[in-house]
């Protein structure tokens, strides 16, 4: 069972390339490779520094940072998360991150995992927010079948709003069944559920520090500022392999990809998954679908290898930054709820 719990990834990733691939050449995704255009490619790499140091601020925002130059030290945290999702199964960077913030930054595993759920939250609500505004502006140059997306995301907006304002409550409200429930087996007073409940109170804390207008405003804010430079790196690096595509329609065709992108499927590094979100959103911008597939495959291969550029770029002036990032990685598989209120 633990065999193929590791090859899983590797067989979902093969199995959806496979059927993704069935449509198209491999020849095409080479070939736009090929010609890609250095200066647009340097141009992606670019907006991909601007939204890395975007989202550094974003967390210094969450951990209540002041000044300029602190939330900057974040910067090696926020790209390793970004690589280790690009690089390896079922969004691994999810796991390595709290570990991370634990060791470098001395926060509590469960703190982090707050700290990150808040982030992932922002994320969707941007997106799909993006999304909805721009394919409204947009809707004379998509596809008919776009008009039901737009409203079964226009609607998904509503629950979400709901979720952020009442997140303090649901917190306590768990923590409180949490307690209930182990009180009811008799497992309360045992040393991991002590761990498991002070790791819980420690959530509901951090949530109630941070649930704040004045701060949700200013994530928000840099949530939005992050993704428009993530979508501005996907349009320099389609300009590089001359396909030009307008920032709002990559807004709209590329939304779905940043979706089925970020959900912890069994697939490596994204791939597969964001190809087939990328194939499915460009095609309601009008995109041939053989294109919409292989220039999908050709985004993902260019922004891996921005990632490593600049983690190369990074961990090459403190390469222990690297053995440590790596060190919190491999670690990460062994997570326990008895860590989970360890500073």
């Amino acid at each position: 069972m633990s065999l193929l719990k590791r090859f899983l990834p590797y067989l979902g990733t093969a199995l959806i390339i496979w059927l993704l691939l069935r449509q198209i050449s491999l020849h095409l995704i080479w070939q736009l490779l090929r010609q890609a255009q250095f200066e647009w490619v340097a141009a992606g790499l670019g907006w991909y520094v601007v939204t890395i140091i975007l989202r550094a601020y974003r967390l210094g925002t969450l951990l209540a940072m002041t000044g300029w130059r602190r939330p900057l030290s974040l910067l090696p945290d926020v790209l390793a998360l970004s690589l280790i999702n690009n690089l390896l199964p079922a969004r691994a960077g999810e796991l390595s991150f709290p570990l991370i913030m634990q060791r470098r930054h001395g926060l509590a595993i469960s703190e982090s995992l707050v700290l990150l759920f808040i982030v992932r939250f922002f994320d969707f609500l941007c997106v799909i927010g993006l999304f909805v505004v721009f394919a409204l502006l947009n809707s004379a140059n998509l596809t008919k079948a776009t008009g039901s997306f737009i409203l079964s995301l226009s609607l998904l907006l509503i629950p979400l709003l709901v979720l952020g304002a009442l997140l303090p409550w649901l917190g306590s409200k768990g923590l409180q069944a949490i307690t209930w429930f182990m009180q009811r087996l008799g497992q309360a007073e045992r040393p991991f559920s002590q761990k498991l409940l002070a790791g819980g109170q420690t959530a509901v804390e951090v949530i109630g520090r941070v649930h704040k207008i004045e701060t949700y405003g200013r994530v928000l804010g840099w949530s939005l500022a992050g993704w428009l430079t993530t979508f501005a790196w996907f349009t320099a690096f389609l300009a590089a392999i001359n396909i030009p595509v307008p920032l709002p329609l990559v807004i709209v065709g590329a939304a779905f990809a940043t979706l089925s992108k970020a959900l912890p499927l069994a697939t490596v590094g994204g791939f597969g998954a964001h190809e087939a979100g990328w194939a499915f959103g460009f095609h309601l911008i009008g995109m041939p679908a053989d294109l919409a597939i292989a220039s999908g495959f050709a985004i993902n291969i260019l922004t891996l290898l921005a990632s490593i550029t600049v983690a190369l770029f990074v961990f090459s002036v403190n390469p222990h930054l690297f053995r440590l990032q790596f060190k919190e990685w491999w670690e990460s598989g062994r997570i326990t709820a008895a860590d989970v209120s360890s500073e």
